[in-house]
C-alpha cells in the first residue's frame, strides 16, 4: 500500500511539474496560453499574467516548479527509505502548505478576479491528490 501511494505522489508531482512548466512558460510569453484562453470565465491570461501571478517579483508558476520538485524529490527518496519518518512528515507538511497556498489562489480566481485558468485548476486537484496520498500514507503509517 505504501509504494502505491508513494507512486501516486510521484506521479501527481510530476503531472503539478508540467502543469507549472507550462504556466511559467505562459507566464514568460515563450507560450501563447491559448491553450485555456476559452472565454472570459476560463482565461489563463487573465490569472496567470494578472496582478497576482507574481510574489515579490517571483513567478507564482516558479515557486509551484519547486514545491512539486521538493515533493516528488522525497516522495522518491521516502521509496528508498522506508523507515525514515522525517521524510514522511516532509510530504505531509510540505503538501499541507502546498493546498493551503492553493486555496488562497483559488479564492482570488473565484473572487478578485472572477476567471478561471483550466491549467492552475488542474494544478489544484493534483497537489490536493498529493496531500491526500500523503495523508493517507501517514495515517497507514501510524497505525502499523
Amino acid at each position: 500500500m505504501e509504494r502505491k501511494l508513494l507512486r501516486v505522489i510521484m506521479a501527481f508531482s510530476v503531472v503539478g511539474f508540467a502543469l507549472s512548466t507550462y504556466s511559467l512558460l505562459h507566464h514568460e510569453s515563450f507560450v501563447s496560453g491559448a491553450l485555456c484562453d476559452i472565454n472570459a470565465t476560463f482565461n489563463c491570461d487573465v490569472v496567470n499574467r494578472g496582478p497576482y501571478s507574481e510574489i515579490g517579483g517571483v513567478p507564482v508558476a516558479f515557486l509551484g516548479l519547486l514545491g512539486y520538485g521538493f515533493i516528488h524529490v522525497a516522495a522518491h527518496l521516502r521509496s528508498r527509505r522506508p523507515k525514515d519518518q522525517s521524510l514522511l512528515t516532509f510530504l505531509v507538511l510540505a503538501s499541507a502548505g502546498a493546498v493551503a497556498f492553493s486555496l488562497y489562489l483559488t479564492s482570488l480566481e473565484a473572487f478578485v478576479l472572477k476567471t478561471w485558468c483550466i491549467i492552475c485548476v488542474s494544478s489544484q486537484i493534483s497537489i490536493l491528490t498529493v496531500f491526500v496520498a500523503s495523508v493517507l500514507l501517514r495515517f497507514r503509517r501510524s497505525t502499523s
